[in-house]
C-alpha cells in the first residue's frame, strides 16, 4: 500500500524553533499524521534486513544478522563481552540498524519498502520544515537510518561531530509504543561534568531533534525490556 508520508499539520516549525534555539534540543509528540505513523511503524515491524552495528576503536562494522546468529552460544558471549569491555573506557556502540541512504547509494536491496523514507526526508516539505525549525536555510539534505535497540544494546557518550559531514542537527522519529521507564534506552544529554541534564524516553510517533555538537548517549537497554526500541533517524547536512 502506498502512503504519502506527512508531518502532522498542527505543528508550526517557527513556533517550535524558539525552544530548539534556547535549549539545543526538542521533543515533538504526535509528529506524523495517523496514516504515516502506522505505516512507518509497520515497516519497522516487518523489516527483514537488520545489520549488527558496532565498532572496534575507530573501525566501524555492520555485520549480517545471520552471521551473528550462526555463532555458537559461547562465541556470541565472547563477542558481546569484548564489546562491553571496550565500552568501559572508550566510545562504543552496539545495536541493529538498516542504513537506508547508504543502501540506496550502493544500489542494494532495490525496492525495499523502507527506501521511500529516504525520499521523504529529502523532500521539499520535510527539509523545508527542518530549515525553519533549525533556522538554517543552508540545509541541503538528510541521510536516513532505521535503528533497533534490543536488550543489551547501547551507544556511549559522544557529540555527533563528523570529520567530513557538516551536521547541523540530528533528528530521531521515535517509533516505540508503551515503553516502560525501567527498561533504559533513554536518549540522555550530559553537561561537561557528566551530569545528565535531560533525557528523552523512547516514545511512539515523537520527534527528537538536537543541534550538533552536543554530548549525548543512548543508555543501555535493560535485559528485561519487553520490546525493542525502534526509530528512524538521520542528520541534517549543510
Amino acid at each position: 500500500m502506498s502512503i504519502e508520508l506527512a508531518i502532522n499539520p498542527k505543528h508550526n516549525p517557527e513556533e517550535l524553533a524558539q525552544t530548539l534555539r534556547e535549549k539545543g534540543r526538542l521533543q515533538v509528540p504526535d509528529f506524523l499524521t495517523d496514516d504515516s505513523k502506522e505505516h512507518l511503524y509497520q515497516l519497522l515491524q516487518e523489516n527483514q534486513i537488520w545489520h549488527l552495528s558496532y565498532n572496534e576503536g575507530q573501525e566501524n562494522y555492520e555485520s549480517e544478522e545471520s552471521a551473528y546468529n550462526a555463532l555458537t552460544p559461547p562465541q556470541r558471549q565472547k563477542f558481546v563481552n569484548n564489546i562491553y569491555a571496550r565500552a568501559r573506557d572508550n566510545f562504543q556502540y552496539f545495536f541493529k540498524q538498516y542504513y537506508i541512504s547508504q543502501a540506496i547509494k550502493l544500489g542494494e536491496n532495490s525496492g525495499h519498502p523502507m527506501h521511500p523514507v529516504h525520499d521523504w526526508v529529502n523532500s521539499a516539505r520535510f527539509l523545508g520544515f527542518m530549515r525553519e525549525l533549525t533556522a538554517t536555510p543552508e540545509i541541503r539534505e538528510s541521510d536516513s537510518y532505521a535503528s533497533l535497540y534490543g536488550p543489551g544494546h547501547f551507544l556511549t557518550m559522544h557529540d555527533d561531530q563528523h570529520a567530513t559531514h557538516d551536521r547541523v542537527a540530528a533528528w530521531v522519529i521515535s517509533m516505540t509504543p508503551n515503553w516502560n521507564e525501567n527498561w533504559g534506552g533513554y536518549l540522555a544529554f550530559y553537561d561537561e561534568k557528566g551530569n545528565v541534564t535531560d533525557a528523552f524516553k523512547p516514545a511512539f510517533n515523537t520527534l527528537n531533534i538536537f543541534t550538533v555538537p552536543q554530548r549525548h548517549a543512548v543508555q543501555l537497554v535493560a535485559p528485561f525490556a519487553g520490546r525493542p526500541r525502534t526509530s528512524y533517524l538521520g542528520w541534517l547536512l549543510r
